[in-house]
């Protein structure tokens, strides 16, 4: 049996399957896990002593998405597979789940924590679910973020739980709720306190012992009358109603995919179902968007991250502050975040702040923000970004070392990707308002020292200055056809 599940069956016919990946601090469906999960269900259907199950998690989240860096390799391989081979590849989950939730030995989820993507389709999968009622459990599909759709059951059995409206709403704008709004819209039966979690499960599984499964008890909206069921409706009228504008429709297609997964799914048995949704799953595998995106917002990040992290962490003794101005004032904003000591220093000039170092050097760095024109740089500046849906850049400009790992160091502490140019001007501030080839062009001036594609790319998107649906300038190139002349 695998270790990724613990299973433990008691004497009244529950079996307690415990996910725990070991080496990660967050459960995530991968290859692996995937195995494990067709153990369960196989020991499950096999023996006769197991009458119900509860899964849950041995971490302090449920289980947290897909594994990133398998989906990429989805993304890689719709370059040579074929359809079948792709349905075949991705669509193994959304069967497992269709597998689990008929299983006439009835499975109930003890979502102890963050539960996103496949894992609150795992969730939704079960014939019943019990959430904690931690208001900082995260619960929901952040796909589309990704450029993709929840692909194992998540677009069909969301709004048969939710409601139409609901679920758009959850799936169009891939953001969390907690456990009170997940049980007001019918996701869950009940949240409880976490130490009365599994008990509450392991009785909501010993009731349902012996109840054949029945999708009509199991989903309140099965049928689902509040579905737009007129021939025309398009998915951009839908999209349109739920704030997604004509541009983004256009550049990013999981918006579309997802509407019609919801539309064309919707009357049909839940297998059929899901085999729309993974059609719609595969349109987006074989469109370069989501690979796009998922390399340079998700992949590349983490790498950015690591790598451009500054070695002076913990060297930063103090901060002193000028006085900001209002056109600067995100400044003050994100400078309340940080758990380092600060004084108000008068004798700075405006919007500049000084570090003090552990050895007692000063080291005076110049603040400014994206949406401010590019001046040359005399010393060292520091450029903050917005705060955006994938996190926020800064980027620091100039050439002394020490003053640029210390504003790195801060950096780190404003809880924002620390993005190291030459100068003599900010690059993010002289793309802002470029078009891609534009932005191309200007990040090919950057020295080879300082152009590593990836984190141009990175800094681009998270700053808002390129379309995430582009991966970032250099990504965006590499997916342009070639012409005779290139």
């Amino acid at each position: 049996m695998s270790n990724l599940i613990h299973c433990e069956l008691a004497s009244d016919g529950v079996l307690l399957a415990t996910i725990d990946m070991p080496g990660r601090t967050m459960n995530v469906f991968s290859t692996d896990l995937m195995d494990a999960l067709d153990e369960v269900l196989d020991r499950v259907e096999a023996d006769p002593a197991v009458r119900s199950v509860v899964i849950t998690s041995a971490k302090s989240s449920f289980l947290a998405g897909a594994d990133l860096e398998m989906v990429r390799g989805f993304t890689d391989s719709a370059r040579t597979f074929s359809r079948e081979q792709m349905s075949d590849l991705c669509g193994r989950l959304g069967r497992q789940f269709v597998r689990l939730e008929a299983s006439p030995k009835p499975w109930v989820a003890a979502v102890n924590g963050i539960a996103l993507g496949g894992g609150l389709e795992l969730a939704m999968a079960c014939r019943e679910r019990v959430v904690t009622d931690d208001p900082r459990t995260q619960l929901g599909v952040p796909e589309v973020r990704w450029g993709l759709l929840p692909g194992a059951g998540g677009t069909q059995r969301l709004p048969r739980l939710a409601g139409f409206d609901s679920a758009l709403e959850l799936l169009l704008g891939g953001r969390p709720v907690d456990p009170a709004t997940a049980v007001r819209l019918g996701i869950f039966a009940r949240a409880v306190p976490s130490a009365r979690l599994l008990d509450e499960a392991r009785s909501v599984a010993r009731t349902l012992q012996g109840q054949p499964y029945d999708a009509r008890r199991k989903f309140p909206r099965l049928a689902q009358n509040d579905v737009p069921g007129t021939p025309d409706t398009t998915a951009e009228e839908v999209a349109l109603r739920f704030g997604v504008s004509t541009d983004d429709f256009v550049h990013y297609p999981a918006y579309g995919a997802i509407i019609d997964s919801v539309l064309r799914g919707a009357w049909m048995p839940l297998s059929d179902a899901t085999a729309e949704e993974m059609n719609q799953f595969l349109r987006l595998m074989f469109d370069p968007v989501a690979g796009c995106m998922i390399r340079s917002l998700f992949l590349d990040r983490l790498r950015a991250e690591r790598e451009l992290a500054s070695q002076a962490s913990g060297r930063i003794e103090q901060v002193n502050v000028g006085q900001i101005s209002p056109e600067r004032s995100a400044w003050a904003q994100a400078l309340r975040r940080i758990k380092l000591p600060q004084a108000f220093e008068s004798s700075l000039a405006a919007d500049t702040l000084e570090l003090v170092d552990h050895e007692g050097g000063r080291y005076r760095i110049d603040l400014r923000v994206l949406d401010e024109p590019a001046v040359d740089v005399t010393s060292t500046a520091m450029i903050l970004a917005p705060d955006g849906p994938y996190g926020r850049v800064v980027e620091i400009v100039g050439s002394a070392s020490q003053a640029i790992e210390l504003a790195a160091a801060l950096g780190a502490q404003l809880r924002s990707l620390a993005w190291r140019t030459p100068g003599p001007k900010s690059m993010l501030q002289r793309m802002r308002g470029l078009d891609l080839p534009g932005q191309v062009l200007l990040a090919g001036e950057l020295p080879a020292a300082a152009r590593d594609t990836k984190f141009v790319d990175v800094a681009a998107c998270l700053s808002g200055v390129s379309p995430a649906w582009s991966g970032g300038p250099m990504t965006w190139q590499a997916t342009q056809p070639r012409t005779a002349s290139s």
